[in-house]
């Protein structure tokens, strides 16, 4: 019996140079810790259901409960 097919990842490699970058620091600058914070969100939401994420009400709604 084949093991069912599994959708999105459990882990994603993170660069140790993401704070580095430039559009890191703009959100950094901008939102301070709370930017940074939701880009990380994005990441594990992105990659948990694949490699892309629907952005509908629900997801907004969940975004401003947190």
């Amino acid at each position: 019996m084949a093991r069912p097919r599994k959708q999105g990842l459990d882990y994603f490699p993170m660069d140790v140079n993401l704070f580095s970058g430039k559009e890191i620091h703009i959100i950094q600058d901008q939102y301070g810790a709370d930017g940074i914070s939701f880009y990380v969100y994005l990441l594990c939401n992105i990659f948990k259901n694949g490699y892309y994420l629907q952005l509908d009400a629900d997801f907004f709604r969940n975004i401003f409960l947190i």
